[in-house]
This record gives structure tokens, sequence and C-alpha cells, in this order.
């Protein structure tokens, strides 16, 4: 079976979960194909390049702007889509390239993409679309899609007001790879902090505090955060800087309880060893710490999604998140990392929302995506089969069996 996954490096959740979704799939079926391909790279190279960089800057640098046309997409009619010949043609040569049995998307753009191309073509390639996005938006949405992976149930109703069947609508939350998984594998250890809420303030663990500022490495206030928990007694951090070598450098072997680290190819672990993340609220980082059951700090978010995001968090109780410019957010820090019984209700907070927040987890999803996807392929080969006796014999075969099967009639 072919799979063909498609992404965009639109900030980095998006191909995160295309990669989680790969991985479930290989360790599922070890036969199966897997295709993965940045579509806006694949129609244009070069455009590519200089859409992401200016994507990048601006969701960097020009809060405001990014802000405003994130909302306005979200207001657009959910029929709009990249409806073009040329998109057409060029996606037409990417399903001829790979014959897939199954298409996954994980950004809208792909989506639409291939939803123009089954609409004009009448192709019955199941399309899966993954919603990286908890404040779902219209865009994500099209009648072709044939199977929803939804980050909520709150999503999930969406869809349904939008006209999506209850019944191809899963509750995966969004997909993240095997490494975050270790825990729920190893089953609810208890954590260290797990059951410390009887024991004298001299007597408690020392913290450990891991600090991240997504794939890019950015995070406000960094200086001051790093200060803080130096100067806190009992406190060890951790810092992942990412791809961002000016960071690293800065602040390499700056303290001496404050461990530096560049990219890092199992922050799982990391995640997993640590009492609390101070993090930016992006949509792949809170679940792949629901799934480690680790708590949030989260300093005043500035982009859409992740003032989203953090209001999500916070609802659920499983992240501190200080808002106000004039809120210290330092003393807020010091006491939370000295309140262990407040660190504890964070984590069972964030135990117990993964288990209200996510009805189906990412093997099931896969497992139905395979189904679906072998069923279209033994279909394509009957279809095939009437075609070609149809053109050998003269009789019109395919035009009375095949049509039948491409809407799902028992022959």
């Amino acid at each position: 079976m072919k799979v063909l996954i498609l992404s965009g490096r639109f900030g980095f959740g998006h191909e995160m979960a295309a990669n989680a979704i790969r991985e479930e799939f290989k360790r599922q079926r070890a036969d199966a194909e897997i295709i993965q391909k940045d579509l806006p790279t694949y129609f244009n190279p070069y455009i590519s390049k200089i859409i992401y960089k200016v994507f990048g800057l601006v969701a960097e640098r020009y809060h405001g702007i990014y802000n405003i046309v994130y909302k306005i997409s979200g207001k657009m009619n959910s029929g709009n889509r990249p409806d073009g010949p040329l998109i057409y043609r060029k996606f037409q040569r990417l399903v001829e390239e790979c014959r897939p049995d199954v298409i996954v998307c994980t950004h809208p753009f792909c989506e639409k993409s291939a939803a123009n191309y089954k609409a004009k073509s009448g192709s019955q390639i199941p399309l899966v679309t993954c919603i990286t996005d908890i404040s779902m938006h219209k865009e994500w949405f099209a009648k072709q899609t044939d199977l929803y992976l939804a980050p909520t149930v709150e999503v999930k109703n969406n869809l349904v007001s939008f006209g999506a069947l209850p019944e191809n609508i899963l509750v995966t939350g969004v997909p993240v790879r095997q490494q975050f998984l270790g825990s729920e594998k190893e089953g609810n250890r208890m954590h260290p902090l797990m059951g410390q809420k009887h024991f004298h303030k001299k007597e408690a663990a020392e913290k450990h505090v891991l600090v991240m500022g997504g794939g890019l490495g950015i995070m406000p206030e960094l200086e001051d955060i790093l200060n803080t928990l130096h100067e806190t007694p009992g406190v060890k951090a951790t810092v992942i800087t990412g791809k961002n070598q000016k960071t690293y450098q800065m602040w390499k072997g700056h303290f001496d309880d404050v461990e530096v680290l560049g990219y890092v190819d199992d922050i799982g672990n990391y995640m997993r060893k640590s009492d609390l993340v101070i993090t930016k609220a992006g949509g792949i980082t809170l679940f792949e710490l629901l799934h480690s059951k680790v708590p949030m700090f989260i300093i005043r978010p500035f982009l859409e999604q992740e003032t989203v995001n953090a209001r999500y968090a916070q609802g659920k109780g499983f992240a501190h998140v200080v808002w106000d410019k004039k809120e210290d957010f330092k003393a807020e820090l010091r006491n939370l990392l000295k309140d262990t019984e407040r660190l504890e209700k964070l984590r069972e907070n964030m135990v117990k929302a993964h288990e209200e927040m996510i009805d189906a987890e990412l093997s099931q999803a896969v497992w139905e995506m395979s189904k679906r996807g072998q069923d279209y392929k033994e279909n394509s080969k009957v279809m095939n089969f009437f075609r070609i006796m149809s053109e050998s014999s003269k009789l019109p075969l395919y035009s009375i069996f095949g049509e039948s099967l491409q809407g799902g009639t028992q022959i």
C-alpha cells in the first residue's frame, strides 16, 4: 500500500504531525510505502523558500500583522480553495507519480489542493485531514475529505456544524511521535513529585525544569528566566535552543546548574524527566507535553494560535499562564517551583485532561486509514479489470460495474 503524506513548513507543528503519522504507519505496516512531501516546495521550490522566509519573519517580529491575517483566514468561506488550473495540473502530476492508495494532509493548503483534485477529477482516493489547530478554522473543512483527525472534541463539534459526518471524525489530539508515548507504554508510573504533598518543604526533591523555545529556539525573556532558575534553590534546568545557534552560544556554560543544548532528537526523554516545562504554547508542544504528562509554564503568549492554546491549557488546569506584561512572572515562577502541591495538582489535571480530550489513539486512526486505503486499492484493481475487459470486448462493462464500485455499491 502507498501512503502520500503532505504538509508545509508554516511552523513546525504541521511537519511534526506528519512525521508522527509516518512513524505509526511504518510501525503497523512495514510493507507500506510512505511518501512524505512538502507540497508548496513540490509545487515551486523557489517561491516556497521565499514564502517560508517571509512567514518566519512575520511570525517572529511582526506579531500584529500575523494575528490579523490569521483571524481573517478563520472567517473566510470554507469553500475557498486553491483551484487554479496550474495547481490542479501539478497535483495531478503528483498523483500520477506516486499513485497513492490514501492521501494524508496536515496543512489546510494541502487539504484544499487534494480536495480540488478530487472534485475535478472524480478520484475516489481516500483523503485524510489531520487538524493541528485547536482554534478551528473553516479552512480545515472540505467536502472531499473522507476522514478527519481532530485535536479536541470542540473541533469535532465544529466540523459537524460545517457538514462533516461524526463517524468520519476521530478525536486523536495532535499526533505526536513515538518517543512521546513512552510514559504511556510504561504505564502510569509515579513521578518523583507524586505523593510528596505530606513531605516537609525541606525534604522536597530537587526540581527539574525544561526550557524550550519551539523549533526556532526563540524564547522571549530568556535571560530573566535563566537568572530566576539559577537563583532559586533546589532547581536544575535544561535549555533546548533547537537550531538557534546564537542563543546556544550565548548561554552555553553560563551557569553551572543550567544545561544548554542545541537540537536534540530525544526531547521526549527530557520532558518526562522534568517537573515543569517553560515553553511557548504551540499546538504540537501542548500535545507532546500532554502525552508526557508534564505541566506547562507559559509567559505572555503573543501569536493568536498560542493564545488560544494557552487559554485551553489553563482552562483544563494543566498550565500556569502569565498574561499581563505588568505581572512579575519571575515571582510567579519562583512561587510555583516552591509549591510542590500546586505542581502535583497541575500534573494530576494533565492526566485527567489526557483522558478527557483524546478518545482515539493514533494507532487506531492509522489502522482506519490503512483499511480505507486497502479498500480503495482493491476496488481500483477490480475497476481496472472491468476497464480492460470492456476495451477488449467492446462492451460497456466498466461503465456499468466501475461506477457501481466507485459509488460503493456491492455487486
